[in-house]
């Protein structure tokens, strides 16, 4: 399965590290998946809501099913982010450009879950 894969067969994803800073990458992901009709949901310790919409201080607070993690936070918060993600038995997790490390990876590999580091942006043009 490739990124554009991903954005065509999931709906529900949640990206962490979302900011309301418009000009910050966790902006601009969480506001391009809510243009592609996504369910989105903000994961951040630091911000309460992202345009009115409520976010959430860990993925274990979002009470649906996550499809997909999109990581857009420094990899060594990422560390913590991937073992909640396989407690969760969320099976997708998409890396941004400098979200991640070799730790990160090697732990992600350890879990089985999949893993697709590219910009979301980038990926999602044609779309």
């Amino acid at each position: 399965m490739n990124a554009k894969d991903i954005l065509t067969n999931y709906q529900n994803f949640a990206v962490i590290g979302v900011t309301n800073n418009h000009d910050k990458f966790g902006y601009k992901i969480f506001q391009r998946l809510k243009q592609l009709n996504k369910t989105v949901f903000g994961i951040s310790p630091i911000y309460k809501d992202i345009d009115g919409i409520t976010t959430y201080s860990s993925l274990s607070e979002v009470n649906k099913k996550i499809d997909v993690a999109v990581f857009v936070v420094n990899p060594k918060f990422g560390i913590e982010y991937a073992k909640e993600c396989q407690k969760l038995e969320i099976n997708h997790i998409w890396l941004q450009p400098g979200t991640y490390d070799d730790n990160l990876i090697s732990l992600i590999k350890d879990t089985n879950i999949n893993y697709y580091p590219n910009c979301i942006l980038v990926e999602s043009q044609d779309i």
